[in-house]
């Protein structure tokens, strides 16, 4: 292999692993924020199904989205982000949460399950562990 071609083949590895950094590691994932609309504004929530299981998305700033899965742990009914109060609610039975996924309010007593998750210009990264 000549010099220059040695060079071009770097030159775009070196590339590759600056624009994707954060998925070095292959249990993460990328979602688009064209994906999910709702997600491009603060204040937005959607559930998405991803890899056969729901996550709540919750893009609580410019800088900061989480990621949770929204069954309750009281009755496994699924939550609902109220951005009005800034709360995780659920519907059955009034647990509620706040967006990092601990208890507030009863009945339920344990946390959500929080999903590493962060914004990377008009990417979420995520693990789904």
């Amino acid at each position: 292999m000549k010099r220059r071609e040695v060079l071009k083949v770097l030159g775009s590895s070196a590339v590759l692993v600056t624009i994707l950094p954060e998925l070095a590691s292959a249990k993460k994932l990328a979602l688009g924020l064209d994906k999910a609309e709702q997600l491009k504004k603060v204040g937005g929530s959607a559930i998405l199904k991803i890899k056969g299981q729901e996550i709540l998305f919750i893009r609580e700033c410019e800088e900061v989205i989480r990621a949770l899965d929204p069954e309750c742990k009281h009755r496994k009914c699924t939550v609902e982000y109220d951005n009005e109060q800034n709360l995780i609610v659920c519907p059955c039975h009034g647990s509620t949460y706040d967006t990092k996924g601990e208890v507030l309010k009863g009945p339920a007593t344990e946390s959500l399950t929080a999903f590493e998750a962060t914004l990377s210009g008009d990417r979420i990264i995520f693990s789904l562990e």
